[in-house]
């Protein structure tokens, strides 16, 4: 039975990466004012993985004959509670270095902020990230995480599989969809933090909430000038040197795992136990 379970997610994890790569290819045949157009990305990003998340459905369902929550939670209904912790967590742990990066080197941010615009991409955002993070959540924390240890049986593996896995998808995340590393390495970073609450938790609620948060804050809030989705009306726009990014990436992933797991450090402490278990 794992076998087959090993193939299937094998199979799908292909169609999917066949999907994105499609995805990508197709943009960058396109000219250059339309890849770098965030309101022409946007709704084919929301398309794309409005497509693959009923792809998914229907491969819970009817070939695993699972119920869909079976990859969200454990339990018999989401916690809409703990979308909103990981959502408020996370937007106070960047609102607060933005805040005081901005006060102690002004100099690296610049005021993008275009009024006629801006209520556009909010609403374009609210649509397409919640979207498009709940899907990449439910497919690699929950999906894939669950096909992974199946069969290692080990928690850390499928935390790192799917970490390497997920960033290796963002490769393509430069500017154009052009091949980056550092976009690579800070999917890995956040997939790794991703996939420790979710074991951790038991679900992947809290995950879906830090992860929309956090494509919502670089899109309306700070945007980078070479963000995948080209060149946003964002409030500010700032580039970190790509060292530090790293590094403040990691300290605020830590920061986040403390926060949601100030009570609760046994649960940290089974998932790093080199022992024989099973998926939630």
């Amino acid at each position: 039975m794992q076998g087959i379970v090993g193939v299937i997610v094998a199979v799908l994890f292909i169609v999917f990466l066949v999907m994105q790569n499609g995805f990508s290819t197709g943009l960058t045949s396109l000219n250059d004012k339309l890849v770098n157009d965030p309101f022409f990305i946007l709704p084919l990003t929301l398309i794309g993985f409005a497509a693959s998340f009923i792809t998914l459905y229907f491969c819970i369902r009817f070939i695993h004959k699972q119920k869909f929550i079976s990859v969200v939670t454990s339990r018999s209904k989401i916690n809409w509670m703990r979308i909103l912790k990981g959502a408020v967590v996370w937007i106070a742990i960047l609102g607060t270095y933005t805040i005081i990066s901005f006060l102690v080197t002004p100099e690296s941010y610049k005021f993008t902020f275009n009024p006629s615009m801006f209520g556009i991409l909010l609403i374009v955002s609210l649509i397409t990230f919640p979207l498009q993070a709940s899907f990449e959540e439910v497919f690699f924390r929950g999906y894939l995480m669950q096909g992974f240890g199946l069969i290692t049986k080990k928690p850390i593996i499928p935390i790192l599989i799917t970490a390497i896995i997920f960033g290796a998808l963002h490769v393509f995340n430069g500017q154009g969809m052009t091949i980056s590393a550092l976009p690579a390495i800070e999917a890995g970073i956040i997939g790794i933090m991703l996939g420790i609450i979710t074991l951790g938790e038991s679900s992947i609620e809290t995950a879906i909430g830090i992860h929309v948060i956090n494509n919502l804050y670089a899109t309306l809030i700070v945007s980078a000038p070479d963000s995948v989705v080209g060149n946003v009306p964002s409030v500010l726009t700032g580039q970190p040197d790509s060292y530090i990014n790293i590094f403040l990436l990691v300290l605020f992933a830590v920061i986040a795992i403390t926060i949601i797991f100030w009570n609760k450090k046994d649960k940290l402490r089974d998932i790093f136990r080199w022992e024989d278990a099973e998926p939630y």
